[in-house]
């Protein structure tokens, strides 16, 4: 008996042992998972020529608000550190248009501009952290197609299916063996497209973005 408190020690160290290399180890090779995030979107601010015919009539600069962006994704691990995702986003904000002629007068109009993105990410997880490994730093890429459309007043321009990528980079913190909490940090951007509007009015720009997002992620 006297054994014991040295025996019952042991085992708690085992076990405590056991958990901290589970946490770890929360992705194992062949695990499918589904997350969602949402959270803030800060687009860029940029100018535009905007034209008619092939003649300007227009150089509106769009000076972006505070926006959200939602999102969901379906994703596998090929390791305990690499996992590929489908992932789908949408990002919204409100701007202010301002357009100055070239006597310098200006007229300004409230719009919004809004993305739709299907993209494909490549994810990489560092070995846990702490004592328990339940803290995982992670980052990422993806690459994909978005549908851009930005509004004024009684007009909407509309640019079709733009090459996109984004950076990714965050950390995770499990939960349990099945489900994390993550805070993450994303810079996303399009190519430059042609944004058409009505009456064969239409700009050339790119949507470009920094998002802070909070997600959680559940694998089976």
């Amino acid at each position: 008996m006297k054994h014991a408190p040295l025996t019952t020690a042991v085992a708690i160290a085992a076990l405590a042992g056991g958990a901290g290399m589970a946490s770890g180890q929360m992705l194992s090779q062949g695990d499918i998972y589904v997350k969602g995030f949402g959270g803030a979107t800060w687009p860029s601010n940029f100018e535009a020529t905007l034209r008619e015919d092939g003649e300007q009539i227009a150089r509106p600069s769009f000076d972006y608000e505070t926006g959200y962006a939602l999102g969901v994704a379906v994703g596998a691990a090929f390791t305990p550190n690499i996992s590929m995702e489908i992932e789908y986003a949408y990002r919204s904000a409100d701007a202010a248009i301002t357009d100055r002629d070239e006597d310098d007068e200006s007229a300004s109009a409230d719009g919004d501009t809004s993305a739709n993105a299907f993209m494909f990410n490549a994810i990489y997880m560092f070995d846990g952290m702490v004592a328990t490994g339940a803290i995982r730093p992670y980052f990422g890429g993806g690459i994909g197609g978005v549908n851009v459309e930005t509004s004024v007043p009684g007009q909407n321009y509309d640019a079709d299916t733009l090459l996109a990528y984004q950076l990714i980079g965050g950390v995770d913190y499990e939960l349990n063996p099945n489900a994390s909490l993550y805070a993450e940090g994303r810079w996303f951007q399009t190519e430059t497209g042609r944004f058409d509007g009505p009456g064969g009015d239409n700009f050339d720009g790119k949507f470009e973005t920094f998002d802070l997002l909070a997600g959680l992620r559940y694998a089976f």
